[in-house]
């Protein structure tokens, strides 16, 4: 069980920092693997690419007539995200805590629960994560109306944002340093 929280040392990329689409920010990593009860942590490098976008018609999944009529009306919002492993530390992790954002930080008005984009597949961590300078590559989606475009991605895991918890985790809440302020991909 974890007895210190993370923290951003050294050349990792401080809270609030704003980026271009393409560079990379290094960010410690703390993750509970409920499948061994063990914790996973380490250092990443994520690179979010520039957000592309299409009808939100494209969108795959099983959805009513109501919701068919909604995506109809919507834009896809998506953005390729390129992580690498820094410290060599064996990894098994969820995607990373990201949401696009509108412009100077709002968020999307219009929700998007399941559903896939054949362009910007979400892809789990690689078995093959487990050594220094390895590489995944993932994809993050979001959903808005074409008068609010997405602009940002902010990254939101501990110690930028909140902690999100699994069940099984019985790690102490470190929330007094947590929420430190997002990065930032404009």
């Amino acid at each position: 069980m974890p007895t210190q929280p993370l923290r951003v040392t050294g050349k990792m990329t401080r809270p609030g920092t704003r980026l271009r689409f393409g560079q990379k920010a290094m960010v410690p990593i703390r993750e509970f693997n409920p499948l061994h009860k063990t914790y996973e942590e380490g250092v990443l490098g994520i690179a979010v690419q520039r957000i592309r976008q299409t009808s939100g018609s494209k969108i795959r999944g099983n959805f009513d007539a109501d919701d068919r009529a909604l995506l109809k009306g919507s834009t896809a919002y998506y953005a390729e995200i390129v992580i690498t492993n820094e410290s060599g530390n064996a990894m098994s992790l969820s995607t990373p805590r990201m949401e696009a954002r509108r412009s100077g930080g709002e968020i999307t008005n219009v929700s998007l629960l399941g559903g896939e984009l054949p362009a910007c597949p979400e892809v789990p961590a690689p078995a093959t994560f487990d050594h220094k300078g390895a590489r995944w590559v993932t994809c993050k989606l979001s959903l808005s109306t074409r008068s609010d475009p997405l602009r940002e991605i902010h990254y939101m895991a501990p110690p930028y944002g909140t902690n999100a918890k699994h069940p099984d985790d019985p790690a102490p809440s470190f929330n007094d340093h947590d929420e430190l302020g997002p990065i930032i991909w404009h």
